[in-house]
Parts: C-alpha cells; sequence; structure tokens
C-alpha cells in the first residue's frame, strides 16, 4: 500500500514539474526552464538555510545552522532595484547582514558591502525574532538578475553562524 502511494506520489510530482517547465531540458541538464522576472511586477522569494559564492554555487559540506525564516520581495521601482526582505524566528535582538547580488558574477570575485554590483543593510530582530529591512539602490550596468543573502557573522569562523540565500536568481 505504502509502495503504491510513493508511486503514484512520485509521477504526479513528475507530471506537475513538466507542466510547470521545471523539467530536465533538452540537453538533459534538469535546469529549471522558467525562472521569475521583475519586468512582470514584483517577484516573491522564498530563502533556504544554502550558503552561496557569490556566483550563486553552493558550498559542499555546509548545513543548515539555525531555524530562521526569511521571505522577499523584489522589484525594480523608478530605475532601482528594491528587495523588501523579512525574517521570523530569528535570534533575538541580533543584526544580520544583507547582500542583494547582481548577476552575472565571477566565482573569484567577492561579493562584500560595498563592491560593484553589491547592495548591503543590515536587518535587526526585535526581542520576537522578527525584522525586516528594505535594501534599494542602482542597477548595474549589464545585470540579468539578482539574489540575496541574509548571514549571522560568527566571531570565530569565517563560516556565518547563520546563512539564508533565495532559492533562485530572478531575473531582471
Amino acid at each position: 500500500m505504502f509502495r503504491a502511494a510513493r508511486i503514484f506520489l512520485a509521477a504526479l510530482t513528475a507530471v506537475t514539474a513538466a507542466g510547470f517547465g521545471l523539467g530536465p531540458g533538452q540537453g538533459g541538464t534538469g535546469v529549471a526552464l522558467a525562472q521569475p522576472h521583475m519586468s512582470a511586477g514584483p517577484v516573491m522569494a522564498p530563502f533556504s538555510q544554502t550558503w552561496r559564492r557569490c556566483d550563486f554555487s553552493k558550498f559542499a559540506y555546509t548545513g543548515p545552522t539555525s531555524y530562521g525564516r526569511v521571505f522577499g520581495q523584489f522589484r525594480v521601482e523608478g530605475g532601482e532595484l528594491v528587495a523588501d526582505l523579512q525574517m521570523a524566528t530569528g535570534a533575538l535582538n541580533t543584526p544580520y547582514d544583507v547582500r542583494v547580488i547582481q548577476m552575472p558574477r565571477a566565482s573569484a570575485s567577492s561579493c562584500n558591502a560595498g563592491d560593484p554590483g553589491v547592495l548591503a543593510a543590515t536587518l535587526f530582530t526585535d526581542g520576537a525574532g522578527s525584522g525586516s529591512v528594505t535594501v534599494r539602490g542602482p542597477i548595474a550596468a549589464g545585470t540579468t538578475g539578482v539574489w540575496a543573502s541574509v548571514t549571522r557573522p560568527s566571531p570565530f569562523s569565517q563560516t556565518p553562524e547563520e546563512f539564508y540565500t533565495t532559492d533562485f536568481v530572478i531575473s531582471k
């Protein structure tokens, strides 16, 4: 009985993914064929506990460390990039570093606050672990997409104590 249910759910997932254009491409790479696009209006983006390099590739062997929930809305307004980020269940009364990173970006280039194509701000949580911040700045020449990172630095390591990044790159 359970095996039949698992097979049914797997088939349903495959059919649904294919219907949304999320199945393997013609080359069989398994890359998503459609991305949210800011030209159609604000794009909602969930975050997950994935630590990424500046080119959006994942760091290996680095797993979740905390339980915060981050959600963002990205849009272009008046020729500027605007990202509204909200956090719930974060560490209480704590500052988090927020970076909105414009793509494309070489894997060797940094994405620190103040670097070209990087918008930065600080999100402060309250006594309940909730906080929000709006990041606004110019769109760099040649930008094709953006993603965001929310981190809580570690005093003893280069790996942040907490890290959250968007699940996908949002097309400009």
